[in-house]
């Protein structure tokens, strides 16, 4: 893998459901927790910082210890087997969750997708199994949640070369789609709905920022790429500080352009 690999790698894990998901609730609130409105630009712009310094530490491991495992390896070489442990099992957690999270809100958009074919998908295979344990409920499943994650399980088996090559052709149309949406949606702005432009004050931005910071969940994952990169010392850290960067730039142009049209 070469640096824009790794910089493809970081935004096809950065730029996923949170995008979608959490800007809008972090602009608006609700469930309990203020909103930032237009200034959830400023909230991005801080969670980046943070990051920012996290992503930075992750490179200098990268470069001192350049093979697979992630925040597992350096704790492992730092701290000793025990905290190894517990980091190890830290990340399956992370990256469960995150993937539960990813998969369900996946099998949203595809029902709303196909059903734009006149294809309607059951309640019974849109619905978590955990419900159909509930008293009252007959079985159910999240059919396409599942059928996408045994898809990526078995792509990542096949080996590397073949999950980066499709990677790339997914971080493109990803990055089109973006592209396309604030391009039209700046022609649909109101320069009025930035006004308040922080509603809340700095509490909303703060809460803003704490909702959103699922949004940069991935950068990480360029480290675990370590065995397979070209002069990892110098590729690992610009594969996660430069996908970072444009991770952010789109971040705060999509937020303006949202807040702008509604």
């Amino acid at each position: 893998l070469k640096a824009k690999d790794l910089i493809a790698l970081g935004i096809g894990a950065i730029i996923g459901a949170g995008i979608f998901a959490t800007t809008g609730t972090a602009a608006a609130g609700g469930a309990g927790h203020l909103g930032a409105g237009p200034a959830i630009t400023i909230s991005y712009i801080l969670v980046a910082i943070a990051c920012g310094f996290c992503a930075l530490c992750y490179a200098e491991f990268a470069s001192v210890i350049p093979i697979a495992g992630s925040a597992y390896t350096y704790a492992y070489v730092t701290l000793g087997e025990l905290a190894a442990w517990i980091i190890g099992w830290d990340l399956i957690l992370e990256y469960a969750v995150g993937n539960v999270a990813v998969a369900i809100s996946w099998a949203g958009y595809f029902k709303s997708f196909v059903k734009g074919f006149g294809i309607q998908i059951s309640e019974t295979f849109m619905t978590p199994l955990t419900t159909s344990l509930h008293a009252g409920h007959g079985f159910a499943m999240n059919l396409p949640a599942l059928g996408v994650v045994l898809c990526m399980t078995v792509l990542l088996v096949r080996g590397v070369k073949e999950s980066i090559n499709f990677n790339n052709f997914v971080v493109i149309i990803k990055l089109v789609v973006l592209v396309f949406f604030v391009g039209l949606g700046f022609l649909f702005v109101d320069a009025g709905n930035w006004v308040p432009f922080a509603p809340n004050g700095w509490q909303g931005i703060h809460t803003a920022a704490s909702v959103i910071f699922f949004a940069y969940i991935g950068f990480d994952a360029v480290s675990t790429a370590a065995e397979e990169t070209e002069n990892p010392e110098k590729n690992l850290p610009i594969g996660m500080i430069g996908s970072l960067i444009i991770c952010t730039i789109l971040y705060i142009a999509i937020s303006l352009v949202m807040t702008g049209m509604a």
